[in-house]
């Protein structure tokens, strides 16, 4: 991975795939939810939607139809402290995707058609978490660990707080924080200096400062007990702890090993040895300065409530006893296997992680992978991390 620095000081991180044929190309911002004021939460989300929608040079369906019909795809995607904006096309769409990329960026002022129509899209997002138990579970998981705080509220605000917010409120949003101090370029796949002096000529000239980004709050984590009419006879649970954000390499480690797949010792703990479950899975994300623990069982019978402590104890105090080298192996192997096969070559799927990498840690997938893996042959080392994860916060979702 190299790294350009334009005239405006934007960085150009670019990650050459030569085995890809496409070419992919990520604008983020180093702003997201916890950066809002707490009235107007989800306004980055709410601003992430209007983002392909029209410009002063392209209308809304020209913006879809010129990603696509040039062969590319886009997305974009808002975090806790940053929006980003993905296109990802072939050699012949390059040049058509970048402008259509381009003008969205810059673009001030936007229909309050448009608006509207988003804002209805946002609502009914958040109606469809509010009611599905497993996206409720991570939704509110930040909540436990936080409590009521920039941290602990959900990326996407909530119904009041959309409803706060107006189109107004967006246009004075993107000038404060969508300037070049506040952003960085991805460039990842097939792409020659010819591409990146096209991108050259289009973000030279951006001009801006943004403001200040306030200190997100944080306040008291606590164990989070909801009900819910459409589970009948269901617990949805997780258990989450937070940690250092240079603990996320040994997490992630500590995540491969244990889960993931029927031959994971997460599985053969929970649904083989207590019957608690089907769906298990140890995740790890970072948020702010932190890194988070989240063991979720996404649906279980009730009546197995009562041998979920001994379940967790199990996974957590005998760790040495179920974890072996030939086992550790065997889950690099797997791990080897996904990547070649669905990770290696898809750059759309590449960059949302290239995003987190780089700012966080600045490096990209190759070099946090390997490091990953270089902690996994040293299993052991990381059997304290699991343990730090009975002082985490529960949360139980019931039948109501």
């Amino acid at each position: 991975m190299d790294v350009e620095y334009l005239k405006n000081d934007i960085p150009i991180y670019k990650i050459p795939i030569d085995s890809s044929d496409s070419i992919g190309i990520c604008i983020t911002f180093k702003v997201g939810s916890i950066y809002e004021e707490k009235d107007k939460r989800g306004i980055s989300h709410l601003l992430e939607h209007m983002m392909f929608r029209s410009n002063d040079k392209y209308t809304a369906n020209q913006v879809d139809e010129g990603l696509e019909l040039n062969g590319g795809l886009s997305n974009a995607f808002t975090f806790f402290d940053s929006t980003s904006y993905l296109v990802e096309t072939i050699q012949e769409g390059f040049d058509k995707s970048l402008d259509i990329l381009y003008h969205s960026i810059i673009n001030r002022k936007y229909r309050i058609d448009e608006f509207e129509k988003e804002r209805l899209i946002v609502l009914s997002e958040i109606e469809r978490y509010e009611n599905d138990p497993e996206s409720l579970l991570n939704f509110i998981s930040n909540r436990a660990l936080f409590g009521d705080s920039d941290l602990g509220d959900p990326v996407g605000g909530t119904r009041e707080t959309i409803l706060n917010i107006n189109k107004e409120d967006i246009e004075d949003f993107k000038e404060k924080y969508y300037n070049p101090d506040n952003m960085i370029i991805i460039v990842e796949g097939r792409f020659s200096e010819n591409h990146i002096n096209k991108i050259k000529e289009y973000f030279n000239n951006i001009e801006g400062n943004s403001d200040n980004k306030k200190t997100p709050t944080i306040d008291k984590p606590r164990d989070i007990k909801l009900y819910m009419d459409n589970i009948k006879g269901q617990i949805y649970f997780s258990l989450v702890n937070r940690y250092n954000i240079n603990d996320y390499i040994y997490l992630s480690a500590l995540s491969d090993i244990l889960s993931g797949g029927a031959s994971s010792k997460l599985f053969q703990i929970f649904r083989n040895k207590y019957g608690i479950g089907y769906h298990q899975s140890l995740s790890v994300y970072t948020l702010y300065n932190n890194s988070v623990l989240s063991l979720e069982i996404p649906s279980f019978d009730k009546e197995k409530e009562n041998i979920l402590p001994e379940a967790i104890d199990y996974l957590i105090n005998n760790y040495e006893d179920y974890i072996d080298q030939e086992y550790v192996n065997g889950r690099i192997n797997r791990s080897n296997f996904i990547y070649s096969t669905k990770i290696k070559n898809n750059i759309f799927l590449r960059l949302s992680t290239e995003v987190e990498y780089i700012l966080k840690f600045g490096k990209n997938l190759e070099e946090i992978r390997k490091e990953i893996i270089n902690i996994e042959k040293n299993y052991i080392k990381i059997e304290k991390y699991l343990k730090e994860l009975k002082n985490g916060k529960n949360i139980f979702i019931y039948p109501r």
